[in-house]
């Protein structure tokens, strides 16, 4: 009784509000990471909280991407250096010392259009996320992705031939 008794006190200080994180992180999320800079194994993290590893591994991975970080222990890291105050460097350098470049009117018009371009053309060649990476795309998303990718694979495939039967027939 006295083990579950120190498992929920443990619980109830790690999962407690020490600071407000910018990034949302869930208390569940910050509970895992803080166990993770004391090296526990999501094994580990998983029995102290009372959770599946899998679970402890989700959540691990959900705060690794919210903080930006190649790893869990970099996000861990990353995470106690905000609880404690102790980030002395911006995430992002900016160069404060340089002038912004002033465009003209017509280079302004023009830069806008080649957005809006580049835009129109990128929402019509969509290609689902590669890498195995979790994403939030519904099943007819999914699908239309796939059917993206197949008709244009099938329309660069038909340049290719009709390019290539184009110079077999100049050389004969």
């Amino acid at each position: 009784m006295a083990d579950i008794m120190s498992k929920k006190s443990f619980v109830e200080k790690n999962i407690s509000m020490r600071a407000q994180s910018p990034l949302h992180l869930t208390e569940g999320q910050k509970a895992c990471l803080r166990l993770v800079v004391q090296l526990h194994t999501s094994k580990e993290i998983a029995r102290t909280l009372g959770i599946s590893p899998f679970t402890v591994d989700q959540r691990l991975d959900a705060a690794r991407r919210k903080l930006n970080a190649g790893s869990r222990i970099d996000a861990a890291k990353i995470f106690d250096a905000m609880e404690r105050n102790d980030i002395y460097e911006p995430f992002v350098y900016e160069a404060s010392g340089l002038e912004p470049i002033k465009l003209t009117v017509s280079q302004d018009l023009l830069l806008d259009r080649l957005r809006q371009w580049f835009a129109k053309i990128t929402s019509f060649i969509a290609v689902p996320p590669i890498g195995g990476e979790r994403h939030e795309l519904s099943n007819q998303e999914i699908l239309v992705f796939a059917l993206n990718l197949a008709f244009f694979s099938t329309v660069i495939l038909a340049l290719v031939v009709v390019l290539l039967t184009g110079v077999f027939r100049l050389f004969q």
